[in-house]
């Protein structure tokens, strides 16, 4: 479990914890509430359609959610069930066929008014965010100059690698998508651009620093 500090633009100081399913969660000092992401998401697909857990999780995994935003399945199950007590949802027995009961979730008016202060809350805090190939820069004159080239080149290799794949894919997806997963992919391909000009630029001094 991580535990990180962050002061955000609009001066209240946040809390955010990510636990072993990747479930980051805002804890705020000043409203002592909980902000999750999965709920989040969770309020923001059962506006569209009321559903159960089960099918929600499937909706997330159909529609390749869990590549846009980190949601696991058994998180959606756990939000559905604290959104339920917290009487953000109501929720009603229903049997499909032969099937047993399924609990199908509605948003309740709270549950609507919660959603507004979640994307609000996210909108407006400006969170840290972390590149494990930073700990290895950090590294690197720990290192010989040829084993250092050699991790520098790998990273290189699996960016473009990962632009290679983002970039026809993302053509391939771009009419059927809808306009938050366009939105985010694009993001994605952005960073990618960055990162691959970052790493070029740094293998470039890094050599030059060797040399000199």
């Amino acid at each position: 479990m991580r535990l990180a500090d962050w002061s955000s633009s609009n001066c209240y100081f946040t809390k955010y914890l990510q636990n072993s399913n990747n479930t980051t969660i805002w804890y705020s000092m000043e409203s002592k509430k909980t902000h999750s992401i999965i709920d989040m998401v969770v309020l923001s697909i059962l506006l569209k359609q009321p559903m159960n857990a089960y099918a929600l999780a499937q909706y997330v995994e159909q529609n390749q959610v869990t590549r846009l935003v980190k949601i696991s399945t058994p998180a959606i199950y756990k939000s559905c069930k604290r959104l339920y007590e917290q009487q953000h949802l109501d929720g009603k027995l229903r049997r499909d066929g032969e099937a047993p009961e399924k609990m199908v979730y509605t948003v309740t008016e709270a549950g609507n008014a919660r959603f507004v202060e979640l994307m609000q809350h996210f909108a407006s805090s400006i969170t840290p965010f972390y590149f494990e190939i930073n700990s290895v820069v950090y590294g690197l004159e720990g290192l010989d100059y040829k084993p250092g080239l050699e991790l520098i080149d790998t990273y290189m290799s699996q960016i473009k690698t990962m632009q290679s794949y983002l970039i026809p894919h993302s053509h391939e997806t771009q009419a059927k998508a809808t306009f938050a997963s366009r939105m985010i992919v694009k993001q994605y391909l952005m960073t990618v651009e960055v990162l691959v000009k970052w790493i070029e630029e740094l293998r470039e001094e890094y050599i030059q620093k060797h040399n000199d």
